[in-house]
């Protein structure tokens, strides 16, 4: 049985030194089954990749049920969530410019419901 997959472009542009990020469809990510969260970089200005998310969970005795990994050309996130528990789960996605400089997000909300 395959996971229910949630797609989310990610849009970042740059200025001064500070990302603004947006994405579509945006909002808390609402999880009541297993299920991939897919984050896709388009449209970045200056031209980005993605790193390792920062991930935090309330409470903080749930279980560490997100497994995180980056496509190849690190254009592609993808967070695979069991729903094993009841909790909130925040997520910074992490982005790094062809300098090296790391950006992070404000964090998307995954909740899981029973």
């Amino acid at each position: 049985m395959s996971n229910e997959t949630i797609n989310i472009a990610v849009t970042i542009n740059v200025s001064a030194g500070l990302p603004s990020f947006s994405y579509f469809p945006d909002g808390p990510i609402i999880v009541s089954e297993a299920t991939d969260v897919v984050f896709t970089l388009t449209d970045c200005s200056p031209a980005l990749s993605f790193d390792a998310p920062l991930i935090s969970y309330v409470p903080t005795n749930a279980s560490r049920d997100i497994n995180a990994v980056v496509s190849l050309d690190a254009q592609t996130l993808t967070l695979s969530d069991t729903d094993a528990d009841s909790e909130t789960i925040g997520v910074q996605l992490v982005v790094v410019d062809a300098y090296g400089n790391a950006y992070a997000s404000p964090d998307p909300r995954i909740i899981n419901k029973d």
